[in-house]
């Protein structure tokens, strides 16, 4: 009985010291005094520069992947990596070897991001610092180096890159369900019913009752697990979204009943992209009109949802955002079959105005 009870206690001793001890990558042993994983250098020749970073460019997210020892070897400090934003620091990760990784989500809000877009792609930008490493005597031999680095995005709007086109769009965050990060809205005009050929910064005309193609989407969103629904769209004459009078175009997702005749819905609610046909109309009194979209992310695709059902929708309410397009400046224009009332739609970026909404803990 006494041989079974040394035993079971020399398992249970060598399972615990297994279990608290670290696990060291191949370029790693284990310091038994300190319980710790240390770099073996003697793998590493010394360099007066960092080893060139990995960027992954990944759905929601930017990561970047640099060799731990090789850094300590080449006398930086791989413990202080970090982004614009100071905060945003790497984390010891073992890939065969060990690794120190820097991550950010494909966010403007995020680490000090950099957004910018073309006609075809968005593109995310950061700088990666690494720092010099002090010697115990306080001796610095490396200068600090600055690695720049960005990803791009598809739009998936399909322009042809042999056309020289402005396309303008309204741009926002919105954040992913679960607290996973952020994603970025998109609110595009197009001139067509195939969604192909969007408006530029130059000037449109369109006639009242003309039709209006207007898109809203977030191309980087798993649509394995979400959807796009735009719970709201209405109209003002001022920029303030909460301005009164307001025109309701949608409600509770559905087609109001004030100009949901001025409506089709192509989709909404279904994968990373929700459509809309809006025959133009004017409001009485004013030459400026603007347009607000209030966005949802679903959980679900496609999402939960039936027109008026507001209460019982699949969708995270925190997990929204609203886009502000205008102005669109009002004309009055004859011809010689009598008086007929116009818009001028001018889409530039610079006039667009970008609000997100109050955020809501789930």
């Amino acid at each position: 009985m006494k041989a079974l009870l040394s035993i079971a206690l020399a398992v249970s001793i060598l399972y615990t010291a297994s279990a608290q001890s670290p696990p060291c990558a191949s370029d790693e042993y284990l310091n038994a005094t300190s319980n710790t994983c240390l770099c073996n250098l003697t793998m590493y020749n010394s360099s007066v520069s960092p080893p060139t970073p990995i960027v992954q460019c990944l759905s929601g997210q930017m990561k970047l992947k640099v060799s731990k020892c090789q850094l300590e070897k080449s006398k930086f400090d791989s413990a202080n990596l970090h982004l614009l934003d100071p905060s945003c620091t790497g984390v010891r990760v073992v890939d065969g070897t060990a690794q120190e990784v820097v991550s950010t989500a494909t966010s403007s809000s995020q680490c000090g991001n950099k957004l910018t877009f073309n006609s075809t792609h968005v593109f995310y930008s950061n700088n990666l610092t690494i720092p010099a490493k002090k010697s115990s005597s306080g001796l610095v031999s490396r200068n600090n180096v600055t690695y720049a680095f960005s990803c791009s995005y598809p739009l998936n709007i399909p322009v042809s890159l042999a056309t020289t086109l402005n396309v303008t769009m309204s741009v926002t965050d919105i954040p992913i369900p679960g607290g996973v990060g952020a994603v970025t809205v998109f609110m595009v005009a197009y001139t067509d019913s195939s969604f192909t050929v969007p408006y530029t910064d130059a000037t449109m005309t369109v006639n009242v009752q003309d039709p209006l193609y207007v898109s809203v989407s977030i191309p980087d969103l798993d649509a394995t697990r979400f959807s796009v629904l735009v719970t709201r769209l209405y109209a003002t004459g001022t920029p303030d979204p909460n301005a009164d009078p307001s025109y309701d175009i949608i409600t509770d997702n559905c087609p109001s009943a004030q100009l949901g005749d001025l409506l089709t819905v192509v989709k909404n609610g279904i994968n990373t992209e929700a459509r809309f046909k809006i025959d133009a109309f004017q409001i009485t009194g004013t030459n400026s009109l603007y347009l607000h979209a209030v966005v949802e992310i679903c959980t679900s695709n496609p999402c939960n949802q039936t027109c008026g059902s507001s209460g019982s929708r699949s969708i995270s309410n925190k997990n929204s955002a609203s886009l502000t397009g205008g102005p669109y400046n009002a004309e009055n224009s004859y011809d010689l079959n009598g008086a007929s009332s116009r818009f001028s739609w001018i889409w530039t970026v610079n006039s667009l105005l970008l609000s997100l909404l109050g955020l809501r803990l789930l």
